[in-house]
């Protein structure tokens, strides 16, 4: 097991660089507002997937370890979010800051993408269900490489590309990796799921649990990833929207940290609520806020003094933002990081619910945050934005620690 979860680490920081690769080829070789389109559709596509998607993932992968899983109850909840995706594209579209025929593509894209990604997740939720790591970080990877690749050879031989093309490389790639790796799930493999005994899953039971961890996922999606695409309405032209999301993309480099973080931390917090070591779990956890707190004011200053360089290497010169911006940016990447932390600590004790109550506290803030600056200071959008984000990560991951010392209110069994 610990070999697969090195092998899935490597693959994620591998995929993580060649998709800085692939940002930094479209937002160089692009045009102005060609890079701002892209911009808009990258973010968008980060919250539709991730939001929607990933609690199918999350859920087949737990009912999957269990033992075989009917098709029908992969296949229901994977078409129930495909439509929910669809119908929320074309609902927000409006809200996208584009228009005409750049509106029409990227919501073209996005669709598709939905209909994608529906594949994508639940193949990844097999693959880690069944214990088929090493099939799993070869997706990842190619996913990644795939359309990275294509874009690379892109960017070299067109002069300034449609910014649909490297759309197209986005959606392409992930069709092209997941299909390939059912098609690999379905060789015999080292599968360590045990013959499943007892009640049989069903269809409507996994729609359910999916449905249930739908709206904390979309809240953590929006809450990271509406910003450039509020910034959108400022104009794509201006290249602002562009420039934040260049900055706020280095700037989420610590957050490519945190799955195999994540997956270190949560069980031993889980194995003290079970025993009531609650004094310990204390103060692990003062801990852990000490040390996202020192981060946070390191990575601030690392941002203040990097980003002029970091910036101009990623976007060969092309955009800029301003110093005290990107340690913003950094700083609130790094708390953020500690929320998604603290709220799989909690989704591991078996309180859900409050992990849906945290992220949408820090929406909410997030949003109160930027309409007071934006009415009671005028601040420049992306400043608003970026404080927002701050604040809003920063209060549901204050508010995730203080639930999860909490006493719950049965014991959660210990697991073998």
């Amino acid at each position: 097991m610990r070999n697969g979860f090195v092998r899935v680490a490597g693959a994620t920081g591998v995929a993580a660089l060649l998709t800085l690769l692939l940002y930094r080829t479209a937002v160089s070789a692009t045009t102005a507002t060609e890079r701002g389109a892209f911009t808009v559709f990258w973010f968008a596509a980060l919250i539709m997937s991730f939001g929607v998607f990933l609690p199918l993932e999350q859920v087949v992968s737990r009912v999957r370890t269990h033992g075989p899983v009917p098709r029908a109850a992969v296949l229901r909840p994977a078409l129930v979010l495909a439509a929910i995706a669809v119908v929320g594209v074309i609902a927000v579209s409006p809200l996208l800051g584009l228009a005409g025929s750049v509106r029409l593509w990227v919501v073209t894209a996005l669709v598709v993408l939905a209909l994608v990604s529906a594949l994508q997740y639940a193949a990844r939720g097999l693959a880690l269900g069944s214990g088929r790591m090493d099939a799993y970080a070869g997706a990842l990877v190619a996913d990644a490489g795939i359309r990275a690749g294509v874009a690379f050879v892109v960017g070299l031989l067109v002069v300034h590309p449609p910014g649909a093309v490297f759309v197209a490389c986005v959606v392409g790639s992930a069709l092209v990796a997941h299909a390939g790796l059912l098609l690999v799930l379905q060789r015999p493999g080292p599968d360590r799921a045990p013959a499943r005994t007892g009640a049989p899953v069903t269809p409507q039971a996994t729609t359910r649990a999916v449905l249930a961890l739908l709206g904390a996922s979309l809240a953590a999606q929006v809450l990271l990833n509406a910003a450039p695409i509020v910034v959108a309405h400022e104009g794509l032209g201006t290249g602002a929207v562009a420039a934040y999301g260049a900055a706020f993309t280095l700037a989420r480099i610590p957050l490519f940290a945190v799955v195999p973080a994540q997956s270190v931390l949560v069980p031993p917090l889980t194995r003290m609520v079970a025993e009531g070591r609650l004094h310990e779990l204390r103060v692990r956890m003062a801990q852990l806020a000490a040390a996202v707190a020192v981060l946070a004011v390191v990575g601030a200053g690392l941002g203040w003094l990097l980003s002029g360089i970091a910036m101009d290497l990623f976007t060969s010169g092309e955009l800029e933002v301003p110093r005290a911006l990107m340690a913003l940016l950094v700083a609130g990447c790094l708390v953020h990081a500690g929320l998604v932390i603290g709220t799989q600590a909690l989704v591991a004790t078996g309180r859900e619910r409050r992990v849906l109550a945290c992220w949408l506290t820090g929406l909410a803030i997030a949003v109160v945050c930027g309409v007071a600056l934006q009415l009671g200071t005028g601040l420049d959008l992306s400043w608003t934005l970026a404080w927002s984000f701050t604040a809003g990560s920063a209060a549901a991951w204050l508010l995730s620690v203080l639930v999860l010392v909490q006493r719950p209110r049965s014991a959660v069994p210990s697991r073998p």
